[in-house]
């Protein structure tokens, strides 16, 4: 017999997964849609658990030691005000000596601090577009860790036999989360304010010169980075986010967000750092040019280095 209390609580992750239904079909994403409920995303796709989802036993190293025999993925890593989406074909996996799993790709390189990836999905998800595959990490509040999603040429029997042989005995549809941890930030000295429209107008530049730039984005789990030139820089109709759509990379950026920069140059060479920041101080995006920086800088408005 069922234990008292379980039909309520299958109930209530039915009544989430309707729900994510629902937000899906009016063209929501999983993190917009578990927003919109007022619930983690960790437990959102939870509850489709049993159905097209798979819950995964959180061990990050041997999950991700499956990586280089899916062959071509996307890796994503976001925080709240910017996200990283970046195709590559992983060459290998490392643990170094501080508990770190480094994951080396073609295209990108990924930092991530395993003993935040507390739970992992594998998600077959029914589109518009076709089925997406993925594989999914988040912290112990719920909070996406990071994410890979299976491109046309994927090998689909690799990802099967990871699944096989990932699957956690608990398939439950129902999630446990711990509360909300700050978000992410960087001891860094207090960055210099930029007018509405710097990131738009950086962005821009930086398509215009055709540079080659180092992209990160890191959250408190992992840290993505990847080498490319800007190519198609667009804003958004819905939210104020700025979008950079390249083959084989997508960069979005929540521009009304972000309010503060801290500009670094290189003592030798027209090159450096741009740091950029939410409205709370809290790491957004950081960029590196090999040069072209001082031009750069004066597209976001002429902030002075330190």
């Amino acid at each position: 017999m069922m234990p008292a209390g379980a039909d309520i609580r299958a109930a209530s992750a039915g009544g989430l997964l309707a729900a994510w239904e629902e937000a899906r079909a009016q063209g929501r994403n999983n993190r917009a849609a578990a927003a919109k409920l007022g619930r983690s995303e960790a437990e959102l796709i939870a509850s489709g658990c049993g159905r097209f989802v798979t819950r995964l036993r959180p061990d990050a190293l041997a999950l991700l030691h499956h990586l280089p025999t899916l062959g071509e993925i996307k890796a994503v890593v976001r925080n709240p005000t910017a996200v990283i989406e970046r195709a590559g074909t992983v060459r290998s996996i490392e643990l170094n000596g501080v508990g770190a799993i480094l994951v080396e790709a073609d295209h990108f390189e990924m930092a991530c601090q395993s003993a935040q990836w507390n739970k992992a999905f594998a998600l077959r998800e029914k589109t518009e577009r076709g089925l997406k595959l993925s594989l999914q990490f988040f912290t112990a509040e719920g909070i996406s860790a990071a994410k890979f999603f299976l491109r046309p040429g994927s090998d689909l029997h690799a990802l099967r036999d990871l699944v096989r042989a990932c699957a956690s005995p608990d398939q439950s549809p129902r999630e446990t989360i711990e509360p909300r941890a700050p978000e992410y930030s960087l001891p860094l000295q207090r960055p210099a304010p930029v007018a509405p429209g710097a990131l738009l107008a950086f962005l821009q530049a930086a398509a215009g010169a055709r540079h080659a730039l180092t992209f990160v984005a890191r959250n408190r789990a992992a840290c993505l980075s990847t080498d490319k030139a800007v190519e198609r820089v667009k804003r958004s109709d819905r939210g104020g986010w700025v979008n950079v759509l390249d083959e084989g990379m997508d960069i979005h950026l929540h521009d009304d967000r972000i309010r503060y920069l801290r500009s670094v140059p290189d003592p030798h060479g027209d090159c450096g750092w741009f740091h950029w920041f939410s409205e709370r101080q809290a790491i957004a995006l950081s960029l590196r040019c090999g040069q072209g920086w001082e031009t750069l800088a004066q597209a976001a408005g002429g902030v002075q280095p330190e």
